[in-house]
């Protein structure tokens, strides 16, 4: 994988979870938002499913070291999600909490440790599908 695909996914998948964060926030509505806790943990399930579909998709097409890549691709997310809030701090004087990160980055590694194994698991699933029809043929 070359670095400009490492970085193509990394800022994909930033702009993906925003996205679906803005459309859930339209949803609910801004008021709303701050005080609902189930408004919360749908936000995790859903960074959580978006960056896992992204990392199988990862793992699946990357044939090689997979994990590797994969790691890439979420430490230059995290880079750009940091310094995203680190410029909405010093710009609009927004804090953000350290805390906030915590759940979000452990749902991360998880979603790119399980990803990146299905991603394996269904490409070699595929390899071996098709090396029994060769031999049927």
């Amino acid at each position: 994988m070359k670095y400009s695909r490492v970085l193509l996914f990394s800022v994909g998948l930033y702009f993906l979870l925003v996205t679906l964060s803005t459309i859930a926030t339209l949803i609910v509505g801004f008021d709303e938002m701050i005080q609902s806790t189930s408004y919360i943990y749908t936000q995790y399930v859903l960074g959580f499913v978006a960056s896992l579909i992204v990392y199988l998709y990862l793992g699946y097409r990357q044939t090689v070291s997979p994990y590797k890549q994969a790691f890439l691709v979420a430490a230059v997310y995290w880079f750009i999600n940091l310094s995203v809030g680190a410029l909405l701090y010093i710009l609009l004087e927004i804090t953000i909490e350290p805390l906030i990160y915590l759940i979000p980055a452990l749902l991360h590694v998880i979603a790119v440790l399980l990803g990146t194994l299905l991603g394996i698991q269904l490409r070699s699933k595929k390899i071996k599908r098709n090396k029994k029809l060769l031999i049927r043929t």
